[in-house]
Protein backbone atom coordinates (compact mmCIF):
# COMPACT_ATOMS: atom_id res chain seq x y z
CA UNK A 1 0.00 0.00 0.00
CA UNK A 2 2.85 2.46 0.76
CA UNK A 3 4.28 1.83 -2.73
CA UNK A 4 1.02 3.12 -4.20
CA UNK A 5 1.24 6.26 -2.08
CA UNK A 6 4.80 6.99 -3.21
CA UNK A 7 3.81 6.55 -6.84
CA UNK A 8 0.93 8.97 -6.30
CA UNK A 9 3.31 11.52 -4.79
CA UNK A 10 5.53 11.39 -7.87
CA UNK A 11 2.53 11.97 -10.15
CA UNK A 12 1.44 14.99 -8.08
CA UNK A 13 4.95 16.48 -8.21
CA UNK A 14 5.03 16.07 -12.02
CA UNK A 15 1.66 17.79 -12.30
CA UNK A 16 2.92 20.68 -10.18
CA UNK A 17 5.95 21.12 -12.48
CA UNK A 18 3.73 21.11 -15.59
CA UNK A 19 1.47 23.73 -14.05
CA UNK A 20 4.44 25.95 -13.30
CA UNK A 21 5.68 25.84 -16.93
CA UNK A 22 2.18 26.54 -18.26
CA UNK A 23 1.88 29.51 -15.90
CA UNK A 24 5.20 30.99 -17.07
CA UNK A 25 4.21 30.59 -20.76
CA UNK A 26 0.85 32.25 -20.20
CA UNK A 27 2.51 35.16 -18.41
CA UNK A 28 4.82 35.63 -21.38
CA UNK A 29 1.93 35.72 -23.89
CA UNK A 30 -0.15 38.02 -21.73
CA UNK A 31 2.75 40.39 -21.28
CA UNK A 32 3.01 40.80 -25.09
CA UNK A 33 -0.71 41.45 -25.50
CA UNK A 34 -0.62 44.05 -22.76
CA UNK A 35 1.80 46.23 -24.73
CA UNK A 36 -0.78 46.72 -27.49
CA UNK A 37 -3.82 47.20 -25.24
CA UNK A 38 -2.62 50.04 -23.07
CA UNK A 39 -2.25 50.43 -19.37
CA UNK A 40 -5.82 49.32 -18.63
CA UNK A 41 -5.24 46.17 -20.62
CA UNK A 42 -2.02 45.64 -18.78
CA UNK A 43 -3.79 46.07 -15.43
CA UNK A 44 -6.56 43.68 -16.50
CA UNK A 45 -3.96 41.26 -17.77
CA UNK A 46 -2.06 41.50 -14.52
CA UNK A 47 -5.28 40.91 -12.59
CA UNK A 48 -6.04 37.92 -14.78
CA UNK A 49 -2.52 36.70 -14.24
CA UNK A 50 -3.00 37.01 -10.47
CA UNK A 51 -6.33 35.15 -10.67
CA UNK A 52 -4.76 32.47 -12.80
CA UNK A 53 -1.84 32.19 -10.40
CA UNK A 54 -4.23 32.05 -7.47
CA UNK A 55 -6.20 29.34 -9.23
CA UNK A 56 -3.04 27.42 -9.94
CA UNK A 57 -1.99 27.88 -6.34
CA UNK A 58 -5.38 26.68 -5.16
CA UNK A 59 -5.06 23.65 -7.43
CA UNK A 60 -1.64 23.00 -6.00
CA UNK A 61 -3.01 23.33 -2.45
CA UNK A 62 -5.84 21.02 -3.35
CA UNK A 63 -3.37 18.54 -4.76
CA UNK A 64 -1.27 18.85 -1.59
CA UNK A 65 -4.39 18.29 0.48
CA UNK A 66 -5.21 15.28 -1.62
CA UNK A 67 -1.69 14.04 -1.09
CA UNK A 68 -2.07 14.44 2.68
CA UNK A 69 -5.44 12.72 2.56
CA UNK A 70 -3.85 9.92 0.55
CA UNK A 71 -1.08 9.61 3.10
CA UNK A 72 -3.59 9.61 5.97
CA UNK A 73 -5.73 7.05 4.20
CA UNK A 74 -2.67 4.93 3.52
CA UNK A 75 -1.67 5.03 7.18
CA UNK A 76 -5.20 4.22 8.30
CA UNK A 77 -5.37 1.41 5.75
CA UNK A 78 -2.02 0.08 6.85
CA UNK A 79 -3.16 0.12 10.48
CA UNK A 80 -6.37 -1.61 9.50
CA UNK A 81 -4.50 -4.16 7.43
CA UNK A 82 -2.16 -4.79 10.30
CA UNK A 83 -5.22 -5.75 12.36
CA UNK A 84 -6.60 -7.80 9.50
CA UNK A 85 -9.31 -5.59 7.97
CA UNK A 86 -10.90 -2.18 7.46
CA UNK A 87 -11.25 0.50 10.12
CA UNK A 88 -14.68 -0.88 11.01
CA UNK A 89 -13.22 -4.35 11.09
CA UNK A 90 -10.40 -3.05 13.25
CA UNK A 91 -12.85 -1.59 15.76
CA UNK A 92 -14.81 -4.82 15.79
CA UNK A 93 -11.66 -6.83 16.21
CA UNK A 94 -10.59 -4.63 19.11
CA UNK A 95 -13.94 -5.19 20.77
CA UNK A 96 -13.65 -8.90 20.21
CA UNK A 97 -10.16 -8.94 21.67
CA UNK A 98 -11.46 -7.03 24.69
CA UNK A 99 -14.26 -9.55 25.10
CA UNK A 100 -11.79 -12.39 24.75
CA UNK A 101 -9.64 -10.88 27.47
CA UNK A 102 -12.65 -10.55 29.75
CA UNK A 103 -13.64 -14.14 29.09
CA UNK A 104 -10.09 -15.31 29.59
CA UNK A 105 -9.88 -13.31 32.81
CA UNK A 106 -13.09 -14.89 34.04
CA UNK A 107 -11.73 -18.29 33.13
CA UNK A 108 -8.57 -17.63 35.06
CA UNK A 109 -10.56 -16.43 38.07
CA UNK A 110 -12.74 -19.53 37.86
CA UNK A 111 -9.65 -21.69 37.56
CA UNK A 112 -8.11 -19.99 40.58
CA UNK A 113 -11.29 -20.46 42.56
CA UNK A 114 -11.44 -24.08 41.47
CA UNK A 115 -7.90 -24.53 42.65
CA UNK A 116 -8.81 -23.08 46.03
CA UNK A 117 -12.12 -24.93 46.35
CA UNK A 118 -11.33 -28.24 44.71
CA UNK A 119 -12.84 -30.14 47.64
CA UNK A 120 -16.21 -31.77 47.15
CA UNK A 121 -19.21 -29.73 48.32
CA UNK A 122 -21.65 -31.21 50.82
CA UNK A 123 -25.31 -30.27 51.28
CA UNK A 124 -27.55 -31.68 54.00
CA UNK A 125 -31.33 -32.11 53.96
CA UNK A 126 -32.15 -32.56 57.62
CA UNK A 127 -34.13 -31.75 60.74
CA UNK A 128 -33.23 -30.54 64.25
CA UNK A 129 -30.45 -33.10 64.77
CA UNK A 130 -28.41 -31.46 62.00
CA UNK A 131 -29.05 -27.79 62.84
CA UNK A 132 -26.77 -25.23 64.43
CA UNK A 133 -27.42 -21.52 64.82
CA UNK A 134 -25.76 -19.45 62.11
CA UNK A 135 -25.10 -22.44 59.87
CA UNK A 136 -28.53 -22.97 58.32
CA UNK A 137 -30.50 -20.82 55.84
CA UNK A 138 -32.25 -17.72 57.12
CA UNK A 139 -35.73 -18.48 58.40
CA UNK A 140 -35.01 -22.14 59.12
CA UNK A 141 -35.87 -23.35 62.64
CA UNK A 142 -32.87 -24.11 64.85
CA UNK A 143 -32.34 -26.49 67.78
CA UNK A 144 -28.65 -26.39 68.65
CA UNK A 145 -27.01 -24.80 70.60
CA UNK A 146 -30.00 -23.24 72.36
CA UNK A 147 -31.27 -26.69 73.34
CA UNK A 148 -29.52 -29.95 74.06
CA UNK A 149 -25.89 -30.44 75.03
CA UNK A 150 -24.13 -29.64 71.74
CA UNK A 151 -22.76 -26.15 72.44
CA UNK A 152 -20.07 -25.83 69.74
CA UNK A 153 -20.54 -26.29 66.01
CA UNK A 154 -17.36 -28.37 65.99
CA UNK A 155 -19.29 -30.98 68.00
CA UNK A 156 -21.94 -31.53 65.33
CA UNK A 157 -21.71 -34.70 63.28
CA UNK A 158 -21.60 -32.84 59.96
CA UNK A 159 -18.88 -30.38 60.98
CA UNK A 160 -16.69 -33.28 62.09
CA UNK A 161 -17.36 -35.02 58.75
CA UNK A 162 -16.35 -31.89 56.84
CA UNK A 163 -13.12 -31.67 58.79
CA UNK A 164 -12.24 -35.36 58.47
CA UNK A 165 -13.09 -35.70 54.76
CA UNK A 166 -11.86 -32.21 53.74
CA UNK A 167 -15.16 -31.55 52.01
CA UNK A 168 -16.63 -28.06 52.22
CA UNK A 169 -20.16 -27.13 53.19
CA UNK A 170 -22.40 -26.12 50.32
CA UNK A 171 -25.64 -25.74 52.31
CA UNK A 172 -26.86 -27.20 55.59
CA UNK A 173 -30.53 -27.25 54.67
CA UNK A 174 -31.79 -28.48 58.04
CA UNK A 175 -34.81 -27.15 59.90
CA UNK A 176 -36.01 -28.21 63.34
CA UNK A 177 -39.41 -29.90 63.42
CA UNK A 178 -39.58 -30.48 59.67
CA UNK A 179 -41.15 -33.60 58.18
CA UNK A 180 -40.79 -35.35 54.85
CA UNK A 181 -44.54 -35.06 54.14
CA UNK A 182 -46.30 -31.88 53.04
CA UNK A 183 -46.99 -29.81 49.95
CA UNK A 184 -44.34 -30.77 47.44
CA UNK A 185 -45.11 -27.68 45.33
CA UNK A 186 -44.64 -25.21 48.17
CA UNK A 187 -42.09 -22.52 47.41
CA UNK A 188 -41.94 -21.09 50.92
CA UNK A 189 -42.90 -23.68 53.58
CA UNK A 190 -39.61 -24.89 54.98
CA UNK A 191 -41.27 -27.48 57.20
CA UNK A 192 -42.03 -29.72 54.21
CA UNK A 193 -38.95 -31.74 53.33
CA UNK A 194 -40.32 -32.70 49.92
CA UNK A 195 -41.14 -29.09 48.97
CA UNK A 196 -39.59 -27.16 46.13
CA UNK A 197 -38.05 -24.62 48.49
CA UNK A 198 -36.30 -27.24 50.62
CA UNK A 199 -34.87 -29.05 47.60
CA UNK A 200 -33.71 -25.87 45.81
CA UNK A 201 -32.24 -24.45 49.01
CA UNK A 202 -29.45 -27.03 48.76
CA UNK A 203 -27.79 -24.82 46.13
CA UNK A 204 -25.06 -22.58 47.55
CA UNK A 205 -25.29 -18.77 47.71
CA UNK A 206 -22.89 -18.42 44.77
CA UNK A 207 -24.83 -20.88 42.66
CA UNK A 208 -22.61 -23.81 43.57
CA UNK A 209 -24.17 -27.25 43.34
CA UNK A 210 -23.45 -29.98 45.89
CA UNK A 211 -21.31 -32.97 44.98
CA UNK A 212 -22.65 -34.94 47.93
CA UNK A 213 -26.13 -34.76 49.48
CA UNK A 214 -26.93 -36.41 52.80
CA UNK A 215 -30.61 -36.88 53.63
CA UNK A 216 -31.20 -37.20 57.36
CA UNK A 217 -34.99 -36.90 57.59
CA UNK A 218 -37.84 -38.94 59.06
CA UNK A 219 -37.45 -38.36 62.79
CA UNK A 220 -40.42 -36.01 63.00
CA UNK A 221 -42.54 -38.15 60.68
CA UNK A 222 -42.00 -40.97 63.16
CA UNK A 223 -42.65 -38.80 66.22
CA UNK A 224 -45.86 -37.41 64.67
CA UNK A 225 -47.04 -40.87 63.62
CA UNK A 226 -47.19 -40.12 59.89
CA UNK A 227 -48.53 -43.21 58.07
CA UNK A 228 -45.77 -45.24 56.44
CA UNK A 229 -47.63 -45.95 53.21
CA UNK A 230 -46.86 -48.78 50.82
CA UNK A 231 -44.51 -47.14 48.33
CA UNK A 232 -41.40 -49.26 47.86
CA UNK A 233 -39.67 -46.74 45.64
CA UNK A 234 -41.09 -48.05 42.38
CA UNK A 235 -44.41 -46.20 42.38
CA UNK A 236 -44.76 -42.75 40.83
CA UNK A 237 -45.82 -39.94 43.15
CA UNK A 238 -47.83 -36.95 41.95
CA UNK A 239 -46.88 -33.45 43.05
CA UNK A 240 -49.11 -31.82 45.62
CA UNK A 241 -50.01 -32.53 49.23
CA UNK A 242 -48.26 -35.78 50.15
CA UNK A 243 -49.53 -37.52 53.26
CA UNK A 244 -47.64 -40.79 53.62
CA UNK A 245 -44.01 -41.13 54.63
CA UNK A 246 -43.02 -43.49 51.83
CA UNK A 247 -44.54 -41.28 49.11
CA UNK A 248 -42.85 -38.20 50.57
CA UNK A 249 -39.46 -39.90 50.81
CA UNK A 250 -39.79 -41.08 47.21
CA UNK A 251 -40.62 -37.52 46.16
CA UNK A 252 -37.54 -36.20 47.95
CA UNK A 253 -35.20 -38.64 46.25
CA UNK A 254 -36.86 -38.21 42.84
CA UNK A 255 -36.36 -34.46 43.05
CA UNK A 256 -32.78 -34.70 44.29
CA UNK A 257 -31.88 -37.08 41.48
CA UNK A 258 -33.55 -34.87 38.88
CA UNK A 259 -32.22 -31.53 40.15
CA UNK A 260 -28.72 -32.69 41.11
CA UNK A 261 -27.88 -35.46 38.62
CA UNK A 262 -24.15 -35.28 39.34
CA UNK A 263 -24.47 -35.50 43.11
CA UNK A 264 -23.89 -38.59 45.23
CA UNK A 265 -26.96 -39.04 47.43
CA UNK A 266 -26.78 -40.85 50.75
CA UNK A 267 -29.78 -41.61 52.95
CA UNK A 268 -29.66 -42.03 56.72
CA UNK A 269 -31.93 -44.60 58.25
CA UNK A 270 -32.94 -43.76 61.82
CA UNK A 271 -31.08 -44.63 65.02
CA UNK A 272 -33.02 -46.10 67.95
CA UNK A 273 -35.16 -43.56 69.76
CA UNK A 274 -36.37 -43.79 73.31
CA UNK A 275 -38.42 -42.20 76.03
CA UNK A 276 -37.88 -42.12 79.75
CA UNK A 277 -38.94 -45.38 81.38
CA UNK A 278 -41.32 -45.68 84.31
CA UNK A 279 -38.60 -47.09 86.54
CA UNK A 280 -36.72 -44.81 88.84
CA UNK A 281 -33.46 -43.50 87.50
CA UNK A 282 -32.36 -42.18 84.09
CA UNK A 283 -33.22 -45.11 81.84
CA UNK A 284 -34.74 -45.20 78.38
CA UNK A 285 -37.23 -47.55 76.80
CA UNK A 286 -38.00 -47.85 73.07
CA UNK A 287 -40.34 -45.14 71.89
CA UNK A 288 -43.41 -46.46 70.04
CA UNK A 289 -45.65 -43.94 68.26
CA UNK A 290 -49.46 -43.99 68.13
CA UNK A 291 -49.37 -46.24 65.07
CA UNK A 292 -47.45 -48.83 67.08
CA UNK A 293 -44.36 -48.17 64.96
CA UNK A 294 -40.74 -47.61 66.00
CA UNK A 295 -37.91 -45.61 64.47
CA UNK A 296 -36.59 -48.85 63.05
CA UNK A 297 -39.79 -49.31 61.03
CA UNK A 298 -39.34 -45.93 59.36
CA UNK A 299 -35.66 -46.66 58.88
CA UNK A 300 -36.41 -49.91 57.04
CA UNK A 301 -38.75 -48.05 54.70
CA UNK A 302 -35.94 -45.59 53.96
CA UNK A 303 -33.62 -48.51 53.14
CA UNK A 304 -36.09 -50.04 50.66
CA UNK A 305 -36.75 -46.73 48.88
CA UNK A 306 -33.08 -45.76 48.76
CA UNK A 307 -32.16 -49.12 47.23
CA UNK A 308 -34.85 -48.71 44.57
CA UNK A 309 -33.53 -45.24 43.70
CA UNK A 310 -29.88 -46.31 43.66
CA UNK A 311 -28.88 -44.29 46.73
CA UNK A 312 -26.45 -45.43 49.41
CA UNK A 313 -27.55 -45.99 53.02
CA UNK A 314 -25.87 -44.51 56.07
CA UNK A 315 -26.65 -47.07 58.75
CA UNK A 316 -27.54 -45.13 61.88
CA UNK A 317 -29.68 -48.00 63.20
CA UNK A 318 -26.42 -49.78 63.95
CA UNK A 319 -24.17 -46.81 64.65
CA UNK A 320 -23.59 -47.84 68.27
CA UNK A 321 -26.56 -46.18 69.98
CA UNK A 322 -28.90 -48.68 71.67
CA UNK A 323 -31.68 -48.47 74.20
CA UNK A 324 -29.35 -49.90 76.81
CA UNK A 325 -26.60 -47.26 76.34
CA UNK A 326 -28.80 -44.41 75.10
CA UNK A 327 -28.26 -42.25 78.19
CA UNK A 328 -24.55 -42.07 77.30
CA UNK A 329 -25.19 -40.64 73.84
CA UNK A 330 -28.63 -39.02 73.80
CA UNK A 331 -30.09 -36.30 76.00
CA UNK A 332 -33.83 -36.78 75.48
CA UNK A 333 -34.18 -40.00 73.54
CA UNK A 334 -33.85 -38.16 70.20
CA UNK A 335 -31.08 -35.52 70.17
CA UNK A 336 -27.50 -36.66 70.56
CA UNK A 337 -24.95 -35.19 72.95
CA UNK A 338 -21.37 -34.60 71.75
CA UNK A 339 -20.47 -38.27 72.25
CA UNK A 340 -23.54 -39.39 70.30
CA UNK A 341 -22.62 -36.99 67.50
CA UNK A 342 -19.31 -38.81 67.15
CA UNK A 343 -21.13 -42.08 66.52
CA UNK A 344 -23.22 -40.41 63.78
CA UNK A 345 -20.01 -39.00 62.33
CA UNK A 346 -18.42 -42.44 62.23
CA UNK A 347 -21.39 -44.00 60.44
CA UNK A 348 -21.47 -41.22 57.82
CA UNK A 349 -17.75 -41.49 57.13
CA UNK A 350 -18.01 -45.28 56.86
CA UNK A 351 -20.62 -44.87 54.13
CA UNK A 352 -18.63 -42.17 52.35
Amino acid sequence: MMLGVKKGNRVIRKRRSALAWMLAFMLFILAGCGGQGGNDGNAAGAENQEDTAAGASNQADTAAGAEKQADTAAIAENNANADGGTEEDSTTAAGERSDEKMVEGARREDAAEEGETAARKLSILGDSISTFDGWIPEGYACYFPMDGEVSDVEQTWWKMVLKDTEMELCVNGSSSGSTCIGDSLSADNIQYGCSECRIWDLIGNKGSFPDVIIVYMGTNDFMKAVPLGDNDGTKAVEEGMIETFSDAYCMILDKLIAYYPNAEILCCNLPPMGTWGPESGPTFVTFVNSLELTAEDYGKKIEVIAAAKGCKIIDLQNCGITIDNMKEYVTDGIHMNPEGMKLIRNAVEAAL
